[in-house]
């Protein structure tokens, strides 16, 4: 019998680290520890080689996204929902990851799914048509705007 796949997987999503987090995790929990969420980063983003033609509607990403809770937590604000949303466009549509208020320096985000399938799992069965079929998930973190510490120039930045 193979072993247990393990429960949780970490990562840290820090400026000049890396800009893409593995989603197709043997794990049920990921935990993201975060610096700078709205400061350098406004929310993740899952992102995937998959089409809407191979099984990633917006309908099954809105399932993926009812399949999954995140909480945020920071010594500052303490504990806190992530919301997990679904915005539909013309291109297609997106599932996206909060992070909490510009109030938090560094925060971690827990993310879990609610069923007892791992994330390589939970995504393979939502997300494609064939589960043989290889592919990429992953989240990624999008730029923050609007902050001081994203402008550039003569007063003192970077």
């Amino acid at each position: 019998m193979p072993p247990a796949p393990p429960s949780t997987a970490s990562v840290v999503l820090s400026k000049g680290g890396p800009g893409l987090v593995d989603l197709l995790a043997d794990s049920t929990e990921l935990r993201i520890t975060v610096t700078g969420p709205l400061m350098l980063f406004e929310r993740l983003r899952l992102l995937t080689t998959l089409s809407p033609f191979e099984g990633c509607t917006a309908q099954r990403l809105e399932e993926l996204a009812g399949c999954l809770e995140g909480t945020l937590h920071c010594g500052l604000t303490g504990i806190q929902e992530a919301p997990v949303t679904v915005e539909t466009h013309r291109a297609g549509a997106v599932l996206e990851i909060g992070l909490g208020p510009a109030s938090m320096y560094q925060s971690e985000l827990v993310l879990h799914t609610t069923t007892t399938e791992t994330f390589r799992a939970l995504l393979t069965r939502l997300l494609s048509d064939d589960p043989a079929r290889p592919f990429f998930a992953g989240l990624h973190p999008v730029p923050a705007a609007g902050h001081l510490e994203h402008h550039h120039g003569g007063h003192g930045h970077p």
